[in-house]
């Protein structure tokens, strides 16, 4: 993003705030207050701060799952952008897609695919959902595989090996939505013959349509994906 900002002569920087699940409505109040054009929000608050906007937009909406905020006139506003970072960071179709998890990402994947069979350990309240014991049969015919789960933002070393990824087709793609390191789902998918896809496009094109609704400006994609 300050890449991007920079690129285009915008005086703007982005910064990092880590904020507790209780502290999210005290730090929502506190940026309606800064001059800034909007924020980024991830894991865990997406669909918490949905309830703390004055509005939501398009895909935001109809997910219930913001990541996007922007500041307009004192109203705050909720977008959500991982639907289209992820759908352009895929660059295919699949017939028969299954997404691991039910949490404001999954919304997002699911929604940006059309359609998808949900896995997860709870069920799912706003789609449809198989229990994880159907894990196997839901990889059978499955062409994508997108791990929406937080356990690879840490060690996924057991989750992986603990997936039926023998049942997979050898054509399947498997995804995560994790960019900052390559978790070992991608490991063990890759040693078998599979197309990986890891977060960091979807991260790079979220963050270009976010770029473009606070500022009016087409994003420097290029200028964003060399600063990645």
């Amino acid at each position: 993003m300050n890449a991007a900002f920079a690129a285009t002569g915008i005086a703007a920087r982005m910064d990092a705030i880590a904020v507790r699940p209780e502290e999210l409505a005290g730090e929502v109040a506190r940026l309606r207050a800064l001059p800034m054009l909007g924020a980024s929000v991830t894991v865990p608050h997406k669909i918490e701060v949905a309830k703390l906007c004055d509005e939501l937009r398009g895909d935001a909406s109809a997910l219930g799952a913001v990541n996007c905020l922007a500041l307009e006139g004192g109203r705050l506003i909720g977008h959500n952008t991982d639907v289209a970072g992820f759908r352009d960071s895929l660059g295919f179709a699949p017939e028969h897609a299954v997404v691991l998890g039910a949490g404001g990402s999954a919304r997002a994947v699911v929604q940006a695919l059309g359609h998808a069979t949900v896995v997860s350990r709870r069920p799912a309240t706003w789609t449809p959902s198989r229990p994880w014991s159907e894990v196997a049969d839901a990889f059978a015919d499955a062409d994508l595989v997108v791990d929406c789960t937080p356990v690879g933002l840490g060690d996924d070393r057991e989750f992986a090996e603990a997936l039926p990824l023998a049942q997979l087709p050898p054509h399947a793609t498997v995804a995560t939505l994790v960019y900052h390191r390559r978790t070992h789902l991608l490991e063990l998918a890759a040693a078998r013959g599979h197309r990986t896809l890891d977060g960091r496009l979807m991260l790079i094109y979220q963050a270009a349509h976010a770029f473009t609704i606070w500022t009016g400006v087409a994003a420097p994609v290029d200028v964003m994906m060399k600063s990645m």
